[in-house]
């Protein structure tokens, strides 16, 4: 299998890696902060401007993760699967990384590029080298920041974040949110949620952190920038990232402690999001909240001497049951937080326009079984326009693929996806007590069967009525 070099370089000043370029078949150099370079730069000037607004000052050794984690997403984004791999899937990539203490990562890239192969599905290695420059945060006077908290919540513009961030805040806590978005079609939502959590917990005052990251076109020679990739399997490990960032820069607490708290709330069905079907292996197997992930990750911030704990406070809960035990499920849902897969279309004559849930993928879907098993009413007829799905699926008649239909889509695909599922647990209950192990190790594999089984009925109970042809 041919590898493919990836290559982060910082500042104008840092001339890389000493890479004999002929091993690869393929070799990318991307910069961070340097400014007059036409293309594959990865931007963090937004980042970087709100960790300077409230003054947290990271450690150098949480920005080294985040050079890491850029470089990883820079390739996880920009080179094409199918294009760059024998199977069609798995690539093979060898990242060079500029760090400012090469003798404390190296012990541990074995553990880094199972973490990544272990997310994305690749093979990856990496090889750090001394940094000539770190990622820096420009200040013009360096103050203590006045943010007093230890806790950082990831905040994603969804109802599982919102919720986490709204738990943290009716027990009494500040938590820092930190949302990343690559474009509108997230951040809007993200944007709004946060301010209805403002204007709710005024004394509290949490704030949002605009960790957007973006990775310029790639050209390889030619006019025409290189495919990108769209699976983005490894988009998680750059979140968390900017989140142990934000964490590592907290002043410390009241209590005098020097451990940080960073919440990734997410409910535990969708966690283990256990291939519905046998042919779903790839793109719609992702872990980016998976237990083991995050333990691993765990692992990695405790060898690097970062003391933050990682904590998904719902990893056996349900999106219902995060629903129903919330302090106020009203408030949570009258936030037009969003959930979906794909809340923006390509196909607007088909869909309708705006950014708005799809209501078909697997996460809309889950949204839905959610709201139901809350009681709260989801009818696409009364909806407000803005918060209308754009495939109502309990009040159209959905297609399970694109055969023989024309100008439709196949808007039955998941809920047929979930069918299929339902009814092979029905017909052999012992099936799922080995799924769940293939999507990795389970430290608690009874509770963690219990909370997707519990999903799945969630699900079910909202698929009776839904009409589906081929």
């Amino acid at each position: 299998m041919s590898t493919i070099g990836i290559e982060l370089r910082i500042g104008s000043e840092d001339t890389g890696a000493t890479v004999v370029t002929a091993e690869f078949s393929a070799f990318y150099t991307f910069n961070i902060q340097v400014e007059n370079q036409p293309s594959q730069r990865i931007l963090l000037n937004q980042f970087l401007k709100s960790l300077r607004t409230l003054r947290l000052n990271p450690t150098a050794t949480a920005l080294d993760l985040l050079a890491l984690a850029c470089a990883a997403y820079a390739a996880d984004t920009k080179i094409n699967r199918y294009k760059n791999s024998d199977d069609g899937w798995t690539r093979q990539f060898h990242l060079f990384v500029p760090v400012h203490n090469p003798a404390l990562w190296e012990p541990h890239q074995s553990l880094v590029t199972h973490i990544l192969n272990f997310l994305t599905g690749d093979l990856w290695r990496v090889t750090f080298r001394q940094s000539a420059a770190s990622i820096v945060i420009r200040r013009r006077k360096l103050k203590p920041s006045e943010y007093h908290t230890d806790t950082v919540c990831l905040f994603s513009g969804g109802m599982d974040s919102f919720i986490g961030a709204m738990k943290l805040l009716d027990e009494g806590k500040r938590p820092l949110l930190v949302g990343h978005a690559k474009s509108s079609e997230v951040s809007d939502f993200r944007n709004q949620a946060a301010d209805a959590l403002k204007k709710r917990y005024t004394t509290l005052d949490p704030k949002l952190i605009n960790a957007f990251v973006r990775v310029e076109k790639v050209y390889d020679g030619e006019e025409d920038p290189i495919e990108g990739e769209n699976t983005e399997r490894g988009r998680s490990f750059l979140f968390l990232a900017l989140g142990v960032v934000c964490a590592s820069g907290l002043p410390y607490s009241e209590t005098g402690s020097s451990r940080r708290s960073l919440y990734i709330p997410e409910n535990g069905f969708i966690t283990l999001n256990i291939p519905l079907t046998p042919l779903r292996i790839g793109a719609y197997s992702t872990r980016t909240t998976h237990p083991y992930y995050l333990g691993v990750m765990q692992q990695l911030v405790n060898a690097i001497d970062l003391k933050i704990d990682i904590i998904n406070p719902f990893e056996f809960k349900t999106k219902g049951e995060m629903l129903m035990e919330s302090q106020d499920p009203e408030f949570v849902t009258s936030v037009n937080t969003m959930s979906c897969s794909r809340p923006a279309t390509r196909n607007a004559k088909l869909e309708g326009k705006g950014k708005r849930h799809c209501g078909r993928c697997v996460p809309c879907l889950i949204r839905c079984a959610a709201l139901h098993a809350a009681k709260v009413s989801d009818d696409n007829r009364t909806l407000p326009e803005e918060r209308k799905y754009r495939t109502d699926i309990f009040h159209e008649r959905l297609h399970a693929s694109t055969r023989n239909v024309d100008n439709k889509s196949a808007k039955g695909e998941h809920v047929m996806a979930f069918r299929y599922m339902i009814e092979r647990n029905r017909q052999n209950p012992n099936y799922l007590k080995a799924a769940i192990h293939l999507t990795g190790p389970l430290d608690e594999p009874a509770q963690s069967l219990a909370v997707y089984l519990r999903g799945l009925k969630e699900v079910e109970a909202i698929l009776e009525n839904v009409e589906v042809v081929d």
